[in-house]
């Protein structure tokens, strides 16, 4: 029986990196079918790693498969050129909320030698709008590129070398909170050593991981006595991604309502410190405008959506999306305040269910669920009872299929599975009550 220790702890990982390899450096999103063989190949080996795993093996496999993918160029998504591009006209002293790409690159003299490559890279929809990126992950593309401005290759490390540093500060954080709340702290290895994490994060230079990082720190300071720090690290959450401003309602009916009121104003005025030095000249109208966007113009592996514009579709023979962009938002307004206002939260496991509840129901209703956003319920989910976002995690990635199509079309059977199951699963344990992670 002792070759099984050696096999788990030195064989498996030795497999799981040659996939990372193979994955990072001779896949393309183009051959989608290697892809998914070789991903799902790694989801099967994390989850038969986890089942006995010490804490410390945990890190350093997570490091060693990040290390892995250090040198690699992203190749799922194109999204890291235009994080590049802002970075440089920060470093020109030009405002990426105040400029979009197709404006700028028909100027005489270019801010940089690296311009046209990032502006024919980066996709013709980023082409045509401004920046919706929150400050701190400005702040973030700008460090990228003040080694060396010029080159491509350079911002890429740098960036991937600070996502990284958010993941370890993440997996130090994350398993004291754990540990505080009365979980096992091995838990954090079904987020450190998801491939999803990974592929998307270290890979594709996706910033959930920091928003989470701030988040979490958040998290962390409020426990230990300290809410005013509390409220500015999740503002620097919310500086990074949007997101953390559906969940922190949550978190306000964990506490009384003059601590709330306190952290609010302080988190406020701090995101106001974070917003005022790039809109004091410009105003929020670009910001907004493309924020709108995301509700009014775009779709891509939507679930509930997908049906409501079936439905459209039969009703008005039209794509109702504008018109579903106008009360999507609304929607989601309620949802956040029935998740917060209809019972308060006693229980660090009861906020954090309903943070994860409320965010599935968002995604559930977007137009636009991209694989890296599950990776917010990836650890949400380490606090609950639930881990049907595990299993999404994997399925999620089924929606790259359609890079694999000329013309970028989706296949709505595998979207069908992909939510077909997710579903399946989480209304299992909503009604059983068991799930993947009861052991832990």
């Amino acid at each position: 029986m002792l070759w099984r220790i050696p096999f788990r702890s030195y064989f498996i990982p030795l497999i799981t990196g040659a996939i990372y390899l193979f994955v990072g450096y001779f896949t393309t999103r183009e051959q989608s079918f290697q892809f998914l063989f070789l991903t799902f190949g790694l989801f099967g080996l994390s989850y038969f790693s986890l089942q006995k795993i010490s804490i410390n093996q945990i890190l350093w496999q997570g490091l060693l498969y990040r290390g892995l993918l250090l040198f690699t160029l992203p190749w799922l998504s194109q999204d890291f050129y235009r994080f590049i591009w802002d970075g440089l006209l920060l470093f020109n002293d030009l405002n990426p909320y105040a400029y979009t790409p197709n404006e700028l690159i028909n100027q005489p003299q270019q801010f940089s030698a690296l311009a046209e490559t990032l502006h024919q890279n980066m996709g013709e929809l980023s082409a045509g709008h401004y920046s919706n990126y929150p400050p701190i992950n400005q702040f973030g593309f700008l460090f990228a590129v003040l080694w060396e401005s010029n080159s491509l290759f350079t911002s890429i490390i740098v960036m991937r070398l600070l996502l990284i540093a958010a993941d370890i500060g993440l997996f130090f954080l994350g398993k004291q909170l754990l540990k505080f709340f009365g979980f096992a702290q091995e838990r954090i290895g079904w987020y450190f050593l998801n491939p999803l994490v990974l592929i998307e994060l270290t890979g594709n230079l996706h910033w959930e991981g920091v928003m989470l990082f701030f988040f979490v720190l958040g998290w962390w300071l409020y426990v230990y006595k300290k809410p005013w720090l509390s409220s500015i690290a999740f503002a620097l959450s919310v500086g990074t991604k949007l997101i953390p401003l559906l969940l922190i309602p949550v978190f306000i009916r964990y506490q009384s309502w003059k601590k709330s009121v306190l952290m609010a104003c302080i988190g406020l005025l701090s995101l106001l410190l974070l917003f005022l030095p790039f809109f004091k000249d410009i105003g929020l109208e670009n910001y907004l405008a493309t924020i709108q966007l995301w509700f009014k113009n775009f779709e891509f592996n939507g679930s509930l959506y997908y049906i409501v514009r079936w439905i459209g579709y039969e009703i008005k023979g039209y794509n109702i999306i504008r018109q579903l962009g106008e009360v999507t938002p609304w929607l989601v307004v309620l949802i956040v305040l029935g998740f917060s206002c209809i019972k308060a939260k006693k229980t660090a496991q009861q906020v954090f269910t309903a943070m994860l509840l409320l965010l599935s129901c968002y995604y559930f209703m977007a137009s636009i669920v991209h694989p890296w956003y599950i990776i917010s319920l990836v650890f949400l989910t380490l606090f609950t009872r639930f881990s049907f976002p595990l299993f999404w995690s994997a399925l999620v990635l089924l929606s790259y299929v359609t890079y694999a199509h000329p013309s970028f079309q989706e296949n709505y059977y595998l979207i069908g599975i992909e939510y077909g199951i997710v579903f399946a699963v989480l209304g299992y344990e909503l009604v059983k009550k068991k799930s993947l992670l009861q052991h832990f």
